[in-house]
């Protein structure tokens, strides 16, 4: 886990000036920029000028940020807790110092954050827990994390047929793009959630592959709250960081760059329709992300034990599937 990538301060004529560089963005970023590279060609052939290629990709970014975070808000279970951020921080669930220890004042919650906790800087004196800060724009704050990737995928999804269809493009065609960019982009994009630690997967026994967030990690503070005992034993024998967890993260990265592989070097040279390419990354990427989702242990909203995106991905998988059955006899890939 390396949240930030670079932390550089200098001091200017006019004072001290401070940057830093998110790994959660910067790898967003950067997997943006290689669907851009990517889809180049393939857009520009659907029957978009330079300017309009540039213009839409720009908007898609915008989109594509702004419906991720608003599906999170939304969907993720925590819309009343940004509510509660703004109107009253003490309507939202407290945290304790420890299994058993209460808090007093408010330096006993910021000393807990100093060591790692995310548990508020707040302290209810009535109730020993300790709460947030009032904060009414956290859930606009996309930078802090909390993004839900589905809700960006669809926002761009509706936008870009819009734009599209405005712009005289051929519509299929031209987002036949999409079915190697999203999977390029998130092969890319997820190491980013690595790095920043959210996206965790769940308690993992097997030491090959399971990876540990250090202390103060989303990880951490889930199993500070749920597996204190198991935590403590594990802190006493010197592991100072998370249980050990399946690095869902990775998982994720490299199914995504497996249905690029496939789409991109198998599928679209032997096209043979408008919309196939989009049709079968999209039925890839639902099945693996419907997959993925046993895995993984942050909390991410749902209904019936399944995730936001799981009940989001059932659709997608079916109508796809149909879809491309379908039209098998035209395939023939």
């Amino acid at each position: 886990m390396h949240p930030i990538l670079f932390d550089s301060s200098w001091i200017g004529l006019n004072g001290t000036f401070h940057f830093t560089l998110s790994s959660y963005v910067t790898f967003i970023l950067l997997g943006f920029l290689l669907g851009c590279r990517l889809a180049y060609r393939d857009v520009r052939a659907g029957g978009l000028s330079h300017q309009q290629f540039v213009d839409l990709a720009i908007w898609m970014l915008i989109v594509g940020v702004l419906g991720s975070r608003l599906a999170h808000v939304l969907m993720d279970g925590f819309l009343m807790d940004y509510v509660h951020l703004c109107v009253d921080p003490f309507l939202m669930e407290g945290k304790a110092l420890g299994a058993q220890a209460l808090c007093e004042v408010n330096q006993q919650c910021l000393a807990a954050q100093s060591r790692g906790l995310d548990i508020g800087a707040i302290c209810n004196v009535e109730d020993g827990l300790c709460y947030p800060q009032r904060d009414c724009m956290r859930g606009v704050k996309f930078w802090s994390g909390g993004m839900t990737v589905y809700g960006g995928l669809i926002g761009c999804l509706a936008f870009g047929y819009l734009y599209l269809k405005r712009a005289g493009a051929q519509i299929l065609r031209t987002m036949d793009a999409g079915g190697y960019v999203i999977a390029a982009g998130m092969a890319v994009g997820r190491l980013g959630c690595y790095f920043a630690g959210c996206c965790f997967g769940g308690v993992c026994d097997i030491d090959a592959i399971s990876v540990r967030f250090p202390s103060g990690s989303l990880a951490y503070q889930q199993h500070f709250d749920q597996h204190y005992d198991a935590l403590q034993t594990q802190w006493n024998s010197g592991i100072q960081a998370s249980l050990p967890v399946y690095p869902t993260q990775i998982f994720e990265s490299l199914y995504a760059a497996v249905i690029f592989a496939i789409v991109y070097f198998y599928v679209r040279p032997r096209k043979r329709y408008d919309g196939q390419l989009l049709l079968w990354g999209s039925f890839l990427y639902a099945f693996c992300r419907f997959m993925i989702e046993f895995l993984r242990a942050d909390v991410r909203g749902g209904f019936l034990e399944l995730s936001t995106s799981q009940l989001i991905s059932l659709p997608i998988i079916l109508v796809c599937g149909f879809i491309l059955w379908s039209n098998r006899e035209k395939q023939k890939v």
